[in-house]
Protein backbone atom coordinates (compact mmCIF):
# COMPACT_ATOMS: atom_id res chain seq x y z
CA UNK A 1 0.00 0.00 0.00
CA UNK A 2 1.27 3.53 -0.81
CA UNK A 3 0.40 6.87 0.82
CA UNK A 4 -2.20 7.68 -1.85
CA UNK A 5 -4.17 4.60 -0.80
CA UNK A 6 -4.47 5.63 2.85
CA UNK A 7 -8.06 6.46 3.73
CA UNK A 8 -10.11 7.00 6.85
CA UNK A 9 -13.40 5.15 7.26
CA UNK A 10 -14.39 7.04 10.44
CA UNK A 11 -13.08 10.39 11.66
CA UNK A 12 -13.87 9.66 15.29
CA UNK A 13 -11.20 7.97 17.40
CA UNK A 14 -9.00 7.30 14.39
CA UNK A 15 -5.26 6.71 14.87
CA UNK A 16 -4.69 7.85 11.31
CA UNK A 17 -5.61 11.47 11.99
CA UNK A 18 -3.04 13.94 13.30
CA UNK A 19 -5.47 16.84 13.21
CA UNK A 20 -7.49 19.24 11.08
CA UNK A 21 -6.59 22.33 9.07
CA UNK A 22 -9.05 25.11 8.33
CA UNK A 23 -9.30 26.07 4.67
CA UNK A 24 -11.14 29.30 3.96
CA UNK A 25 -12.90 29.64 0.63
CA UNK A 26 -10.59 31.81 -1.46
CA UNK A 27 -13.02 34.20 -3.09
CA UNK A 28 -13.84 37.91 -2.89
CA UNK A 29 -17.05 37.43 -0.90
CA UNK A 30 -15.47 35.44 1.93
CA UNK A 31 -15.54 37.66 5.06
CA UNK A 32 -12.24 38.62 6.67
CA UNK A 33 -12.94 36.66 9.86
CA UNK A 34 -12.80 33.40 7.87
CA UNK A 35 -9.76 34.35 5.80
CA UNK A 36 -7.81 35.17 8.96
CA UNK A 37 -8.31 31.61 10.18
CA UNK A 38 -7.05 29.99 6.98
CA UNK A 39 -4.33 27.46 7.80
CA UNK A 40 -5.31 27.19 11.48
CA UNK A 41 -4.49 23.72 12.85
CA UNK A 42 -6.49 21.77 15.42
CA UNK A 43 -4.96 18.55 16.77
CA UNK A 44 -6.84 15.35 17.49
CA UNK A 45 -9.20 13.07 15.59
CA UNK A 46 -12.39 14.97 16.32
CA UNK A 47 -13.46 17.51 13.69
CA UNK A 48 -13.54 21.03 15.22
CA UNK A 49 -16.80 23.00 15.37
CA UNK A 50 -17.99 24.89 12.32
CA UNK A 51 -16.36 28.29 11.98
CA UNK A 52 -19.10 30.92 11.96
CA UNK A 53 -22.86 30.37 11.81
CA UNK A 54 -24.42 27.67 9.65
CA UNK A 55 -26.22 28.98 6.57
CA UNK A 56 -27.51 25.60 5.42
CA UNK A 57 -27.79 22.05 6.74
CA UNK A 58 -27.13 18.60 5.32
CA UNK A 59 -29.86 15.95 5.52
CA UNK A 60 -28.27 14.63 8.74
CA UNK A 61 -28.55 18.05 10.34
CA UNK A 62 -24.87 18.98 10.00
CA UNK A 63 -24.53 22.72 9.47
CA UNK A 64 -22.22 24.35 6.96
CA UNK A 65 -21.51 27.68 5.29
CA UNK A 66 -19.77 28.59 2.03
CA UNK A 67 -16.81 30.37 3.60
CA UNK A 68 -14.57 27.50 4.65
CA UNK A 69 -14.21 23.96 5.95
CA UNK A 70 -12.01 21.80 8.15
CA UNK A 71 -9.81 19.37 6.20
CA UNK A 72 -8.54 16.18 7.83
CA UNK A 73 -4.74 15.77 8.08
CA UNK A 74 -3.49 12.17 7.89
CA UNK A 75 -0.47 11.15 9.98
CA UNK A 76 1.51 9.70 7.08
CA UNK A 77 4.82 9.68 8.96
CA UNK A 78 3.23 7.89 11.89
CA UNK A 79 2.06 5.24 9.46
CA UNK A 80 5.55 4.88 8.03
CA UNK A 81 4.89 6.71 4.76
CA UNK A 82 6.56 9.72 3.20
CA UNK A 83 3.99 12.54 3.16
CA UNK A 84 2.65 13.22 -0.34
CA UNK A 85 3.59 16.41 -2.15
CA UNK A 86 1.29 19.40 -1.53
CA UNK A 87 -1.75 19.37 -3.76
CA UNK A 88 -3.98 22.04 -5.24
CA UNK A 89 -6.83 24.05 -3.78
CA UNK A 90 -9.75 25.68 -5.49
CA UNK A 91 -10.12 29.46 -5.70
CA UNK A 92 -12.39 31.89 -7.50
CA UNK A 93 -9.71 32.01 -10.21
CA UNK A 94 -9.07 28.28 -10.55
CA UNK A 95 -6.67 25.85 -8.89
CA UNK A 96 -3.46 27.01 -7.16
CA UNK A 97 -0.72 25.11 -5.35
CA UNK A 98 -1.04 24.63 -1.60
CA UNK A 99 1.87 26.35 0.15
CA UNK A 100 2.90 28.21 -3.00
CA UNK A 101 3.82 31.87 -3.27
CA UNK A 102 0.74 32.28 -5.46
CA UNK A 103 -1.44 31.01 -2.63
CA UNK A 104 0.21 33.30 -0.09
CA UNK A 105 -0.15 36.35 -2.31
CA UNK A 106 -3.81 35.57 -3.01
CA UNK A 107 -4.65 35.20 0.68
CA UNK A 108 -2.87 38.48 1.42
CA UNK A 109 -4.78 40.21 -1.40
CA UNK A 110 -8.13 38.86 -0.25
CA UNK A 111 -7.49 39.88 3.37
CA UNK A 112 -6.61 43.41 2.27
CA UNK A 113 -9.63 43.59 -0.03
CA UNK A 114 -12.01 42.39 2.67
CA UNK A 115 -10.53 44.73 5.28
CA UNK A 116 -11.24 47.68 2.99
CA UNK A 117 -14.80 46.74 2.06
CA UNK A 118 -15.67 45.83 5.64
CA UNK A 119 -14.22 48.89 7.39
CA UNK A 120 -14.37 51.85 4.99
CA UNK A 121 -17.08 54.35 5.91
CA UNK A 122 -18.25 55.16 2.39
CA UNK A 123 -18.21 53.75 -1.12
CA UNK A 124 -15.93 56.53 -2.30
CA UNK A 125 -13.46 55.67 0.47
CA UNK A 126 -13.58 52.00 -0.50
CA UNK A 127 -12.87 52.78 -4.14
CA UNK A 128 -10.01 55.12 -3.24
CA UNK A 129 -8.40 52.55 -0.94
CA UNK A 130 -8.90 49.76 -3.46
CA UNK A 131 -7.17 51.89 -6.08
CA UNK A 132 -4.17 52.15 -3.76
CA UNK A 133 -4.31 48.41 -3.09
CA UNK A 134 -4.23 47.65 -6.82
CA UNK A 135 -0.65 48.91 -7.15
CA UNK A 136 0.72 48.37 -3.65
CA UNK A 137 2.69 45.11 -4.11
CA UNK A 138 3.57 42.75 -6.99
CA UNK A 139 1.14 40.19 -5.61
CA UNK A 140 -1.69 42.68 -5.35
CA UNK A 141 -0.98 43.96 -8.85
CA UNK A 142 -1.14 40.37 -10.14
CA UNK A 143 -4.49 39.55 -8.53
CA UNK A 144 -5.98 42.93 -9.41
CA UNK A 145 -5.04 42.26 -13.03
CA UNK A 146 -6.65 38.82 -12.84
CA UNK A 147 -9.88 40.39 -11.58
CA UNK A 148 -9.79 43.04 -14.33
CA UNK A 149 -9.09 40.50 -17.08
CA UNK A 150 -12.11 38.42 -16.12
CA UNK A 151 -14.46 41.34 -15.43
CA UNK A 152 -14.37 44.59 -17.46
CA UNK A 153 -16.41 46.39 -14.78
CA UNK A 154 -14.06 45.47 -11.93
CA UNK A 155 -14.06 46.72 -9.17
CA UNK A 156 -17.46 48.35 -9.71
CA UNK A 157 -18.93 44.92 -10.44
CA UNK A 158 -18.37 43.90 -6.82
CA UNK A 159 -20.38 46.86 -5.55
CA UNK A 160 -23.06 46.34 -8.20
CA UNK A 161 -23.47 42.87 -6.74
CA UNK A 162 -23.73 44.29 -3.23
CA UNK A 163 -26.38 46.78 -4.41
CA UNK A 164 -28.33 43.99 -6.10
CA UNK A 165 -28.39 41.97 -2.86
CA UNK A 166 -29.96 44.94 -1.06
CA UNK A 167 -32.59 45.66 -3.70
CA UNK A 168 -36.02 44.00 -3.48
CA UNK A 169 -36.38 40.56 -5.00
CA UNK A 170 -37.43 40.85 -8.62
CA UNK A 171 -35.65 44.11 -9.39
CA UNK A 172 -32.85 42.13 -11.00
CA UNK A 173 -29.08 42.39 -11.40
CA UNK A 174 -29.33 44.23 -14.73
CA UNK A 175 -31.32 47.04 -13.11
CA UNK A 176 -28.86 47.20 -10.24
CA UNK A 177 -26.06 47.62 -12.78
CA UNK A 178 -27.94 50.38 -14.62
CA UNK A 179 -28.68 52.24 -11.40
CA UNK A 180 -25.07 52.00 -10.23
CA UNK A 181 -23.55 53.08 -13.54
CA UNK A 182 -25.98 56.03 -13.69
CA UNK A 183 -24.55 57.27 -10.39
CA UNK A 184 -27.04 55.78 -7.94
CA UNK A 185 -24.61 53.41 -6.28
CA UNK A 186 -26.23 52.81 -2.91
CA UNK A 187 -29.74 52.28 -1.57
CA UNK A 188 -29.52 55.68 0.14
CA UNK A 189 -28.65 57.43 -3.14
CA UNK A 190 -31.56 55.71 -4.88
CA UNK A 191 -34.07 56.59 -2.14
CA UNK A 192 -33.05 60.26 -2.10
CA UNK A 193 -33.17 60.59 -5.90
CA UNK A 194 -36.23 62.03 -7.59
CA UNK A 195 -38.51 59.82 -9.65
CA UNK A 196 -37.61 61.95 -12.65
CA UNK A 197 -33.91 61.26 -12.31
CA UNK A 198 -34.48 57.52 -11.92
CA UNK A 199 -36.95 57.32 -14.82
CA UNK A 200 -34.28 58.73 -17.13
CA UNK A 201 -32.35 55.48 -16.72
CA UNK A 202 -33.13 52.99 -19.49
CA UNK A 203 -34.94 49.95 -18.09
CA UNK A 204 -36.01 51.64 -14.85
CA UNK A 205 -39.76 52.13 -14.73
CA UNK A 206 -42.27 53.50 -12.27
CA UNK A 207 -43.13 50.01 -11.02
CA UNK A 208 -39.51 49.23 -10.11
CA UNK A 209 -39.09 52.62 -8.43
CA UNK A 210 -42.22 52.14 -6.32
CA UNK A 211 -41.08 48.65 -5.33
CA UNK A 212 -37.69 49.94 -4.22
CA UNK A 213 -39.15 52.88 -2.30
CA UNK A 214 -41.73 50.67 -0.57
CA UNK A 215 -39.46 47.78 0.41
CA UNK A 216 -36.20 49.64 1.09
CA UNK A 217 -37.45 52.55 3.17
CA UNK A 218 -35.98 52.45 6.67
Amino acid sequence: MNPDQVFVSSYEDSDLISGWRYCATLQLRTPLVYLERDGEFSSGPQEPPLVGPAESHLPDGTGFNPYGTWVVIIDHEGLGFIPPAPGQRATQWGQIGIGSEEERSLISFLKSFRYIVETAESLDQMLAELNELSASTPGNRHWWARCSEEDPLWPDSYFIGQLWIQLPKGVGHSRAEKLYLAGFRTIEEILTASDGDLLRIEGIGKKAINKIRTECQT
